[in-house]
């Protein structure tokens, strides 16, 4: 399974990266919004989007939309320290930060099953 990391806190994005590639998934990642959206135009392909929400250039609302206009199916998983802000997309998942990655793994884990 090949998870798109969005994450503009380069700490948290490694931390994430890292922890999905010990469970055994694949990683793209992404610093930014727009980083996210250009990948996306070059034809990148995930199976499941890990979006933080205030990120520069695009917000993960955006991110999440245009995605899922290309993939309509995919599940997306947001991470966010402002989860009183909600406007996922339908089938997306809110994660509150600071966030253990047992609970990334295991959200996702059910989505590959």
């Amino acid at each position: 399974m090949k998870i798109l990391v969005v994450e503009d806190d380069a700490f948290v994005r490694e931390m994430a990266v890292a922890g999905l590639e010990d469970a055994g998934y694949e990683v793209i990642e992404a610093a930014s919004g727009g980083e996210a959206l250009r990948l996306l135009q070059a034809g990148i392909a995930p199976d499941a989007l890990l979006t933080d929400i205030r990120l520069p250039e695009a917000n993960g609302w955006i991110v999440a939309r245009a995605y899922r206009e290309r993939f309509p199916e995919l599940p997306v998983l947001y991470v966010t320290g402002y989860a009183e802000q909600m406007q996922p997309v339908p089938g997306g998942i809110i994660i509150s930060k600071p966030y253990r990655m047992a609970k990334v793994i295991g959200v996702l884990a059910t989505w590959a099953a």
